[in-house]
């Protein structure tokens, strides 16, 4: 895998661990439960946002 394609992932991966959050929230779930997701998004956007921050090595 080629590290745009790692970026594309982690990219990939942030969206739609917020759109489940969002999706969550709108649902009125239980806190528990939001907090969990609220968590998994932050991890999958730090994830991301770590790979951005990096310089592909050439």
């Amino acid at each position: 895998m080629t590290f745009q394609q790692t970026l594309d992932l982690a990219e990939l991966e942030a969206d739609i661990a917020f759109e489940r959050y969002l999706a969550a929230f709108e649902a009125d779930e239980h806190p528990a439960f939001l907090d969990s997701l609220t968590t998994q998004a932050q991890l999958a956007q730090d994830r991301y946002s770590t790979l951005a921050d990096k310089e592909p090595a050439h």
